[in-house]
Order: structure tokens, then C-alpha cells, then sequence
């Protein structure tokens, strides 16, 4: 990791405002062990919170920021799975298998977060089976998410997998219209599965068509109709 910061911020987990939902569900003592047990942690842009192969001891609380979780390829190329916005939750797989990390995260703008020790979690997922059913319940939504991009991937041509990508970013990260990006067009790229060339070009004819706005890194989008059905289509 690079120049990361301890964030000292005297809030206790129990009135923490920030804390991914699912931690509603720990008791005062669960919430209490993990808040013994967790250190906060603040990212610049452009840091890596954890990268692929390290030693899985902690899983993340998100409190703030965005980062882009992606694997490399033997060539150093990256494909993002997925962004990790404020109030997500995220355990590395080897936690239950190898203690290793099997993702990279980085930072795509300064992020706030909190590193549980991974033991204080699974003996808490041990001992409280409503947790447990709602984290595995969250991992069955995060698969099928997968999922459904490797599909998409094979099945749609790139204007379709943009498409799909501008809906992703403003409905399911942003939350709003317009939204300014923390992407580069290569992370747009990484994000789509195509390249940054081909990226570029298909934003400017969205651009063109009327379906959106484009400056300065901030998308308007003017016909989500339209949007949605060349993601659908394309």
C-alpha cells in the first residue's frame, strides 16, 4: 500500500452512521468485538487498499469514496468486476479458502474505510445466523452479477456494453443525472470489456445521437429510453 492515513475519527461502531447495512443485524457485543477489532483507513485517489495475491486478513467496511475492484492478466492489464461505492461490504474469497486476495482495489477517489480482522468476522458469522444468511445472501447477488456481465460480454457489441456501462454508473453508483465521472476513459474501458479507442469514439456518438451530454468528465444523460434499449439490443 502507499501513503494510506489511520483515520482517527473517535466514532464508535455502534453509532457509526456510515457502516455498511448488514452490520444492523450484529448484536451491541458483535458490534462492540468488531469495533475492538478494526482499524480505519483513509485512500488517496489512486492508492491500492489491497492488491491480488496478498494475504487476506481483513474484510472491508466501505464508508466513503469509490474504487474499482478488477484482476490483472499475466500482460499487466486490468478488467474491472465491479465499483465499491459508500456503505458496500466486501470479503475477499480467500478468507474462506487461502488467505489471499484474489481482486485488486484501488481507490478512484480519496475513500474512507474500516479493515475488520478477518477472525472476529467468521467467528461472528459463526455465532449470529442472521448475519450469516444475509452476507450469504449478498455473495449470491454479487455472483449473479458476475455472472450476468460475463454474459453480456460475449453477447453484446461494444456500443451495447457502453450503453450498459453509462446506465451502471448513473442508476447503480452515481444515483443521479448528471453525474460526474471518477473514471478515466480507460477505466470506462476496463469497465466495458472493449477499448479505450473504441470508447471514446462511441461516447462521442452517443454524444451526436442526442443520448446524452459529454464534458469535462460529466454525463447528462438526455434519452434513458433510448439508452436502455441499445444496452437491451446491442
Amino acid at each position: 500500500m502507499a501513503d494510506v492515513k489511520e483515520d482517527n475519527t473517535n466514532v464508535d461502531c455502534l453509532n457509526c452512521l456510515r457502516k455498511a447495512p448488514i452490520f444492523n443485524l450484529l448484536t451491541q457485543d458483535e458490534l462492540y468485538s468488531i469495533d475492538c477489532n478494526r482499524t480505519k483507513v483513509v485512500f488517496k485517489q489512486g492508492e491500492l487498499i489491497h492488491k491480488s495475491g496478498t494475504q487476506s486478513s481483513h474484510v472491508i467496511s466501505f464508508n466513503a469514496g469509490l474504487a474499482k475492484l478488477y484482476i490483472e492478466d499475466h500482460k499487466g492489464r486490468n478488467k474491472i468486476i465491479k465499483l465499491i461505492k459508500a456503505n458496500d461490504f466486501f470479503v475477499s474469497p480467500g478468507v474462506f479458502s487461502d488467505d489471499r486476495h484474489h481482486f485488486s482495489i484501488k481507490a478512484l477517489k480519496e475513500s474512507s474505510v474500516c479493515m475488520i480482522e478477518s477472525e472476529v468476522f467468521k467467528n461472528i458469522m459463526a455465532s449470529n445466523s442472521e448475519f450469516a444468511f444475509e452476507y450469504i445472501s449478498l455473495i449470491n447477488s454479487s455472483l449473479l452479477e458476475i455472472t450476468e456481465k460475463i454474459h453480456n460480454l460475449v453477447r453484446k457489441n461494444n456500443t451495447g456494453k457502453l450503453a450498459e456501462t453509462i446506465i451502471y454508473l448513473g442508476k447503480e453508483i452515481y444515483r443521479t443525472n448528471p453525474f460526474t465521472l471518477d473514471l478515466s476513459s480507460s477505466d470506462i474501458a476496463d469497465l466495458c470489456g472493449i477499448g479505450r479507442d473504441s470508447t471514446i469514439r462511441i461516447l462521442n456518438d452517443f454524444k451526436r445521437e442526442g443520448i446524452i451530454e459529454y464534458s469535462k468528465k460529466t454525463i447528462n444523460v438526455l434519452n434513458w429510453s433510448l439508452l436502455e434499449d441499445i444496452s437491451e439490443n446491442g
